[in-house]
């Protein structure tokens, strides 16, 4: 068992991407256990929100109706507020109608200033005997009071932090059972409606809500406290009375909340006692309007056995919500509530939700780092996306199916991270061992010595299997010049043009890495193996490169590799189909403009990565446009004072081309400025540069 244990670490601790893949998640599993509920609360909400948005609440019944002051009221009977003796009449009207509850979700601080003896009071030059006749009226706020007295009616009551003074008011008797409540929001005073009025009610409820960091209602507490007393929220206050239960039953453990009891409705609730709101978008068909019940047109029974809530909803008036489904009015919020609880279907965050997020975290991350390394990128890619997309769909099950709010965000973000790390530093390694490689062929080619005559010999065999622009039959479709001069006897560049067809024109470039005999017999080779598969009848460039790639490292025992550029010319358009696996960029010049280099995606030099997807790319040439192919025996051209000719100085002989100057007069100049440049000094790279210049058709 030890031995075993043993080489599971040892796998997972090989390579320096694993390394920084464990280094990675240990950090996020630290961070989620720790600090993660405050941290990863942003893409948290964001989840949610999208849960909901993707699989909403389907309304299945309709126990809640709003009667809405709306727009058409407030045409109807005038701006807001209203006299409260013609809200006393709409509250008359709905208690009519024998509904189980009638929440208000309006506060009333400061009496009626049109009831007639309040009105009378600022009026100057009345007569004695109209003064008397007002005082006789009925005052509005006792008309209010009066009516709320006569049914089951919640009003309003408001949260405030400050100390400003007020009335203590009435609240439902609560029964708590496991001991005392803690982190509930907490309110030093409140803002409530008129003594008279708030007395004359049967039931008071929050309607504070505490906002989201970004805005955003997502949940409302279920009970507050308010000096030390609890108070229910708007919703919960007016279930307790549509249910005749007496007081709030609210079961606790360890001062957490579990849940409320309101005679025959459990309600589960959060640690905090907020309720996770489980939305519907606006539904038109909640509302009635206040208008409709003041002028009577509504049925008889529109209210009877219904919760119904009054709340204002006018445009400009300012008890709007953001949610995750759009800005609804408050009373609304208060509605989706209720019908929560009668559907008996809550959304929630589960108490084991935490622990399965990390344990997600930490699963999918060590999956990784022993599952994908042995497997090639391209399936590394595949394997971690579906990896990463499975928690997602688990997520949106739980949702859909029970209503669970699980956080999947977290771990998926986490184990990106992983698998960059992973990806990232198996990507270093490789650049290490490359680099290690390449230093030890050039040991390798300083150490080879070979026989004056056997390298001349070398160099006429080399030369001879290069093709000369004069061995394609005359086009008038284009002109090219191919030269290379090897820094040693022979050397590892490598050019190659030849027709696939009547119409299609190959080039190619290439540098082997290091110099000498190596280089150019691996030349040789892979010059050979390029030409075979490009004269396949296969016109993809990048499926060509990939073939030959498989190819020359079947039998590359000196581990060499070769930078190249190849392309198709479809000499009836002009249109250039390329790959470039690690080469430097051609340049583009056209006769009397600077020149410009080729812009590529490009991939990994030959020999480098096996089965590595190397892709086909297009650039279209203009009539007279020369597409100049070099290495880097051109740019890195070294002068005696140990100076390199650099892009700047070919970039200035490509200004010297004439208008009227062609691909042969392009190559001649440019090796003319490296010669010039180099000024006798010992050629510290192979020199080689191909010139193809489309005219058209």
């Amino acid at each position: 068992m030890n031995s075993l244990a043993k080489r599971g670490v040892d796998l997972m601790m090989a390579g320096r991407g694993r390394i920084a893949a464990i280094a990675v998640l240990l950090v996020f599993v630290l961070l989620q256990a720790s600090v993660g509920e405050a941290l990863f609360s942003g893409p948290r909400l964001a989840l949610f929100d999208a849960y909901e948005r993707l699989v909403p609440r389907v309304r299945k019944s309709g126990p809640v109706v709003i009667v809405a002051i709306d727009e058409a009221s407030l045409a109807a009977y005038g701006q807001w507020p209203w006299p409260r003796q013609r809200v006393a009449e709409l509250v008359h009207r709905i208690l009519g109608g024998h509904p189980m509850s009638l929440g208000i979700d309006i506060i009333w601080p400061e009496f009626d200033a049109s009831s007639p003896a309040r009105w009378a009071a600022q009026q100057h030059g009345l007569t004695p005997a109209l003064h008397r006749a007002l005082l006789e009226l009925p005052d509005h706020d006792a008309e209010l009071a009066a009516t709320l007295a006569q049914g089951p009616v919640t009003i309003g009551i408001a949260g405030q932090r400050d100390d400003r003074p007020d009335h203590p008011g009435p609240l439902a008797p609560t029964r708590l059972i496991g001991g005392a409540p803690r982190g509930l929001p907490d309110f030093r005073s409140t803002l409530r409606s008129l003594p008279i009025l708030d007395f004359a009610a049967a039931g008071h409820g929050m309607l504070s809500i505490d906002l989201d960091a970004d805005g955003m209602v997502r949940r409302v507490p279920s009970v507050s406290l308010l000096g030390g007393r609890i108070a229910p929220g708007f919703s919960i206050e007016a279930l307790r009375l549509a249910a005749r239960s007496p007081w709030l039953t609210i079961r606790l453990n360890g001062g957490e909340m579990r849940g409320i009891e309101l005679g025959p409705l459990s309600i589960p609730t959060q640690a905090d006692g907020r309720i996770w709101v489980d939305f519907t978008g606006t539904d038109e068909r909640r509302f009635v309007s206040a208008g409709d019940v003041l002028s009577g047109r509504l049925p008889a029974d529109v209210f009877d056995q219904r919760l119904v809530l009054i709340g204002v909803t006018g445009l400009g008036l300012i008890d709007h919500f953001n949610t995750p489904l759009g800005v609804m009015p408050g009373v609304e919020v208060h509605a989706q509530v209720m019908e929560n609880v009668l559907d008996g279907r809550y959304a929630s965050r589960p108490d084991w939700a935490l622990w399965a997020e990390e344990a997600i975290t930490l699963g999918l991350g060590l999956l990784m780092i022993v599952g994908l390394p042995p497997l090639r990128l391209r399936w590394q890619a595949l394997a971690a996306t579906g990896l990463l997309i499975a928690p997602c769909a688990a997520g949106i099950a739980g949702w859909a199916y029970e209503r669970w709010l699980i956080d999947v965000a977290t771990p998926v973000v986490a184990d990106a991270a992983v698998f960059v790390a992973l990806l990232g530093g198996g990507l270093a390694e490789a650049d290490r061992q490359r680099k290690l490689l390449r230093s030890a062929l050039e040991k390798q080619k300083l150490l080879a010595a070979t026989m004056e005559g056997e390298l001349a010999a070398a160099f006429r065999i080399q030369m001879g299997i290069l093709p000369k622009a004069e061995d394609l039959l005359p086009d008038p479709r284009f002109n090219l010049e191919a030269q290379i001069v090897p820094a040693k006897h022979v050397g590892g560049d490598l050019y190659d043009f030849f027709k696939i067809d009547d119409d299609h024109l190959f080039i190619l470039i290439g540098d082997v890495s290091g110099k000498g005999v190596p280089a150019s017999l691996f030349m040789a080779v892979g010059k050979a193996l390029c030409k075979s598969c490009a004269l396949r009848e296969e016109f993809d460039i990048g499926e060509i490169i990939l073939r030959a790639n498989t190819e020359i490292s079947r039998d590359n025992t000196e581990m060499l590799f070769i930078t190249l550029f190849a392309g198709i010319l479809d000499l009836r358009t002009g249109s250039l189909s390329f790959c470039n696996a690690g080469h430097d960029p051609p340049f583009l010049a056209v006769p009397g403009q600077p020149p410009r280099q080729m812009a590529s995606i490009g991939g990994p030099p030959l020999c480098v990565m096996d089965d590595f997807p190397y892709m086909s790319e297009e650039y279209q040439l203009a009539p007279g446009e020369i597409l100049c192919l070099v290495t880097d025996g051109v740019t890195e051209a070294m002068n005696s004072a140990g100076d390199l000719m650099g892009h700047e100085r070919v970039e200035a002989a490509f200004v010297q081309q004439p208008v009227d100057g062609d691909a042969r007069s392009l190559a001649h100049l440019l090796r003319g400025a490296v010669a010039a440049f180099v000024d006798g000094a010992p050629p510290s790279d192979d020199l080689t540069l191909l010139a193809v210049q489309w005219i058209g058709v």
